[in-house]
């Protein structure tokens, strides 16, 4: 059986418009067919915090060499990172802040960005190991028009998940909801109800 991670990362609980919006997408997928669904809530997970100098160095020493803090330090990291590599579909849930994905999200991604779990090195060149995986991708925004020059979310997430070798992305966008959140919401969920699920 397949595993979903989903991913939110909104501080927002019931209005939140990405978690919403995630909610019909997850229904679709639950119904395409059998899977495990994991959540990380990342504003509300113990284990997505900012680290210090001892995880910094931990990542980067091996096993063997590493000190007790170190390991401590770098714990969580190791448990995110590979509940991530070992899922089968991702299901990001993501508002713009400031132009640019939450603070939330970027320490989660710090975390699971690990050399040995999620990618690797190649004769010098990193080379991503999550190989035939299929993120789903839901960005909202209040007033920012996605793909546009003011948009720092979509190209971050292609380009992160590319490096990582997830290549099968699906973005759904849903921008400008401060002008009109009801035809924004009525337009995603349309969409959300034609996509491809299909495995």
């Amino acid at each position: 059986m397949k595993t979903l991670l989903r991913i939110d990362s909104s501080p927002r609980k019931d209005a939140s418009l990405s978690r919403q919006l995630a909610n019909k997408l997850q229904t679709r997928l639950e119904k395409e067919g059998p899977i495990v669904v994991q959540n990380r809530d990342l504003y509300y997970d113990e284990l997505v915090k900012l680290g210090n100098e001892d995880q910094i160095n931990g990542f980067f020493t091996p096993i063997e060499n590493q000190t007790d803090s170190q390991k401590t330090a770098i714990k969580g990291s190791n448990i995110l990172a590979n509940e991530f590599a070992n899922a089968d579909e991702y299901l990001f849930a993501v508002p713009m802040y400031n132009f640019g994905v939450s603070a939330g999200l970027k320490t989660y991604i710090d975390l699971i960005s690990r050399a040995g779990i999620t990618f690797n090195y190649a004769d010098g060149s990193p080379v991503g190991l999550l190989k035939n995986k299929k993120a789903y991708v839901i960005i909202v925004t209040g007033g920012t028009p996605l793909e546009s020059d003011y948009d720092f979310v979509t190209p971050y997430l292609r380009v992160l998940l590319n490096f990582i070798g997830v290549t099968d992305i699906e973005f759904i966008k849903v921008a400008s909801t401060s002008t009109n959140v009801e035809k924004a919401l009525i337009n995603a969920k349309s969409e959300i109800e034609v996509l491809d699920v299909s495995r």
